[in-house]
């Protein structure tokens, strides 16, 4: 089974005007009407070819973020305008109405980040605190002795030495 990734590559191939060959020995030129559409088939790409980059388009775009959408299938939709004669005017309207909204919301949010970095610079910094200890209290009870540290050393034969600092 071919890969859709390297089908769209093969259709972008030989849609590529820099090739610089003629390419019309590839495929039939379709000037009717294409199956079940009620539009006129006006480009020169068979309709199998434009119905595959449809599919591509349908599979690009399915499980992308609406603001990801746009941008990830307007070459998609440009090949089909071009080459299938479909008219992408109402995708690219929707595209654009997403893209839009989500500008807009990008928009408002740095508005609210910068009327809320202008309040907190317009509100004065507390003043410090500045706190001062008393000296401790005496207490009534003997100083604690001091820390003693013993190591013991084992000499064998079940004798071991003990030393205290």
């Amino acid at each position: 089974m071919k890969s859709p990734f390297r089908t769209a590559l093969i259709l972008l191939f030989f849609s590529s005007p820099s090739l610089g060959q003629d390419l019309s020995g590839f495929g039939v030129k379709v000037e009717g009407a294409t199956g079940g559409a009620t539009r006129a088939f006006k480009g020169d790409w068979t309709p199998a070819i434009c119905a595959e980059i449809q599919r591509m388009e349908k599979m690009v775009t399915e499980d992308a973020r609406p603001a990801d959408r746009p941008m990830l299938r307007i070459g998609l939709l440009f090949l089909q305008q071009k080459h299938c004669g479909i008219d992408i005017s109402a995708k690219l309207a929707a595209d654009q109405k997403v893209l839009d909204d989500a500008k807009g919301r990008a928009d408002r949010d740095y508005e609210r980040s910068m009327e809320a970095a202008a309040r907190a610079a317009a509100t004065p910094a507390p003043s410090p605190t500045i706190v001062i200890q008393s000296a401790p209290t005496p207490s009534s009870l003997p100083d604690p002795s001091p820390h003693i540290n013993c190591t013991t050393t084992r000499l064998g034969g079940g004798m071991s030495t003990t030393s205290c600092r």
